[in-house]
């Protein structure tokens, strides 16, 4: 019996190549095209496309500017330690925001959240005694591997919706935090 085998013709646009990359970045690389569901090949080749994009669309600065660089946020950080809890499909995922905005957060957990739609986050402010409820988007994952032993992910969030009312202590607590910061530098 002859069994039918698929073969797969190369394509004449593709090209081999063989190249070294920092293992680290190509763990992260990796693990962010697991989440979209897409294979290494298709979204490196993604990648170098957005890059070519980024390049080609955007004037070339000289490698040492005498200009500071400005952070492209609307809001400013501020360091925090709050406990937060990812409510997911399966489950909850506990973690501790690292810095929080008006716009965001960075949130480190143990556990990978689900990242390819809205999560919900309850976010405990130990200094005022209460819980917030937030929709979030993610916008950045990272693997924070400086502890060697334990892993653990760095995720950064956008804020898609809060309670008017809640919105109003978040914001509170956040401009809490920056003035008792500024105390304690002065």
């Amino acid at each position: 019996m002859h069994k039918k085998m698929k073969v797969m013709a190369k394509s004449s646009r593709k090209s081999r190549f063989s190249t070294t990359i920092d293992t680290d970045l190509l763990k992260q690389f990796k693990v962010v095209a697991g989440l979209q569901g897409k294979r290494l090949n298709q979204f490196m080749e993604e990648s170098i496309r957005d890059i070519l994009a980024k390049y080609e669309s955007k004037p070339s600065l000289p490698e040492k500017s005498l200009i500071p660089k400005q952070e492209n946020r609307a809001h400013s950080r501020v360091e925090v330690t709050w406990p937060v809890s990812i409510l997911t499909s399966r489950g909850l995922v506990e973690g501790e925001i690292k810095d929080i905005s008006k716009g965001g957060a960075l949130i480190n957990c143990k556990k990978l959240p689900e990242t390819d739609r809205t999560l919900i986050l309850n976010i405990e402010i130990p200094d005022h005694l209460m819980r917030i409820s937030a929709t979030v988007e993610m916008v950045r994952l990272n693997i924070d591997d400086s502890d060697k032993a334990l892993f653990s992910y760095d995720l950064a969030v956008r804020f898609m919706g809060i309670d008017v009312d809640q919105r109003k202590h978040l914001f509170n607590a956040i401009e809490h935090k920056v003035h008792t910061i500024a105390i304690q530098d002065s």
